[in-house]
């Protein structure tokens, strides 16, 4: 039979890891906040006939923080192997795309991105990804840059270019200030409201409004006239 003593001890640790686990449980775990999956597809032919496919998954931790990572789905075949290094020989695009919607008619909508073929084989797949998101966390863009300055020509067995080394960037934009338009409308407004106001409320006459620039005006003709009359006075003596 237990003591009181271990008994005691039995419900203090019990409550001590309740509280615990309440505790972890309201505490938002920010590392993965905003965590979600986006399907990357690719494409190693241009034009309208381009056939895009599966190339992996990017799953994004955290937009707060800037955490992805990308997994890739299979590894390139011989045969996307030698698109790949067509395309290159011809100067043509790797085009990269992200689903990221279908509207009610089973259309879907994309982002999307292209860079040199030629970059892509030369860099033996290594390649960097940016997807920007809005506020709101939805995907406004997605680009794609291969880890070589530019093409020169390099002969690149296919044993480099089997797996992808892709590293992925997480961009956020952030929407400037807008002009406070309804501010400045109210402004204009009562300064419209104001003038009405003082056009209204002043009846006076034009001598009741201007009698401070007429009256040394009329003072100055009488002090000539005067002067004059007493000049014409004088000469007739």
């Amino acid at each position: 039979m237990a003591t009181p003593s271990k008994m005691l001890s039995f419900f203090v640790g019990l409550l001590l890891l309740n509280a615990f686990c309440f505790a972890n449980r309201d505490i938002p775990d920010d590392e993965f906040e905003g965590s979600r999956t986006l399907v990357l597809e690719h494409s190693f032919q241009s034009g309208l006939a381009d056939q895009f496919t599966k190339r992996g998954t990017i799953v994004i931790h955290s937009l707060k923080e800037s955490k992805a990572q990308f997994t890739a789905s299979t590894s390139l075949s011989p045969s996307d192997i030698d698109l790949l290094r067509s395309s290159a020989q011809t100067d043509g695009l790797y085009r990269v795309r992200i689903p990221i919607k279908t509207s009610n008619d089973g259309i879907a909508s994309y982002v999307s991105s292209a860079t040199k073929a030629c970059g892509i084989v030369e860099s033996g797949l290594k390649d960097e990804i940016t997807v920007n998101f809005d506020q709101s966390g939805e995907v406004l863009g997605v680009s794609i840059r291969a880890d070589v300055s530019s093409c020169a020509g390099l002969d690149v067995p296919d044993t480099n270019l089997s797996q992808w080394r892709t590293a992925v960037e997480v961009t956020t934009t952030v929407a400037g200030p807008s002009p406070d338009t309804q501010t400045y409308i109210e402004k204009m407004k009562r300064d419209e409201q104001e003038k009405l106001k003082n056009q209204d409320g002043d009846n006076r006459s034009f001598l009741g409004k201007y009698w401070m620039y007429i009256v040394p005006v009329v003072i100055m003709m009488v002090i000539m006239s005067s002067a004059d009359q007493q000049a014409q006075g004088g000469g007739g003596r």
